[in-house]
């Protein structure tokens, strides 16, 4: 991923909010765009994004059969995109 640039890019999430706190996201909503799967979520973490150095959790989900990274901070979901 060197030399990529990437923007943040808010997003709809349908997720399942269990009784212990935890989220298990379902589906990702691109605004005016596609509905994406997420087929699994292989784990969570806080981390600081590559686009604004902000602190979020980042879900690892597979969506499409490939890995790729979710984003949530305080209740507002995105993706960081390719530019």
């Amino acid at each position: 991923m060197m030399g990529q640039t990437r923007r943040k890019q808010y997003v709809e999430v349908i997720a399942t909010h269990h009784i212990d706190g935890s989220v298990r996201p379902q589906k990702i909503i691109i605004i005016a765009g596609p509905t994406f799967d997420v087929e699994d979520v292989k784990g969570v973490t806080k981390v600081k994004t590559l686009s604004t150095l902000e602190i979020a959790n980042r879900y690892t989900v597979v969506v499409k059969g490939k890995e790729t990274f979710l984003y949530e901070d305080c209740g507002k979901w995105f993706v960081e995109m390719k530019t």
